[in-house]
């Protein structure tokens, strides 16, 4: 037995249609920018945590180059561990600061531009930073 279904009902169905096809769009982007914002934030995070463990194992070498190099295989290491892309920091080693009055040597460790690639590939959309710079100054355990 086929039992009508009332017209109200029908139109009601149509209209949770449009609603859905209007309210998809948006919620996609919402959906993929908080993807995209999510890993930058990560990324960030990897970049300022290789800086600072750069300029801390810079820290404790007894000279410069072995800070420098130090610094630089620290860096590395500690991107490639966290999955992501190794980037050759800018290691200035030996730079002064004053505390106190007193001169102070200390060690500058940067990643400067450090690549961010979009995820979903609407970082144009999501307005996600493509870069980051990050420095980490230390002081140095070995004064010279």
């Amino acid at each position: 037995m086929n039992v009508p279904v009332p017209r109200d009902r029908c139109a009601a169905r149509g209209g949770v249609i449009i609603e859905f096809v209007t309210v998809l769009p948006l919620f996609l982007l919402l959906m993929m920018a908080t993807i995209d914002w999510g890993w930058y934030f990560a990324t960030r995070e990897a970049a300022i945590n290789a800086t600072r463990e750069g300029a801390r194992i810079g820290s404790v070498q007894a000279s410069q180059t072995a800070a420098d190099q130090a610094a630089r295989l620290a860096v590395a290491n500690y991107l490639t561990a966290s999955g992501f892309r190794t980037w050759a920091p800018t290691v200035d080693a030996f730079g002064t600061v004053t505390v106190g009055g007193a001169p102070v040597s200390v060690i500058s460790v940067s990643l400067v531009n450090y690549p961010v690639p979009s995820i979903t590939g609407l970082g144009n959309l999501t307005r996600v930073p493509t870069t980051i710079t990050t420095r980490a100054d230390m002081r140095l355990e070995v004064q010279p």
